[in-house]
């Protein structure tokens, strides 16, 4: 499990929280601010992952949330990007 916050960049964003990120195999879940919403996806032998999770907006229009990142031993780097806001994730490992 990987941990740490997500810090707004552009945007309407909702203020910091502590996002969470399980990696199992190849196998992604992201949960960008420990809440009920989980992004899934996948990572590559590289490190690059991603994930996504496409809700319905209250306009009945697709709502899509988006994590582009990279691993590099035991941080993982990268943009969690809302149709609102972006924000920069920097995640470390933790001890399960």
């Amino acid at each position: 499990m990987f941990t740490g916050p997500t810090r707004p960049l552009a945007g309407t964003c909702d203020p910091p929280s502590t996002a969470i990120l399980t990696l199992r195999h190849r196998a992604v879940a992201f949960a960008p601010t420990t809440g009920t919403l989980v992004l899934k996806g996948t990572a590559d032998q590289a490190g690059h992952l991603t994930a996504d999770l496409t809700l319905q907006g209250i306009d009945h229009k697709p709502y899509r949330l988006t994590l582009e990142a990279t691993r590099q031993a035991d941080t993982i780097e990268g943009t969690y990007t809302t149709p609102r806001c972006r924000y920069a994730i920097s995640l470390k490992q933790t001890q399960n």
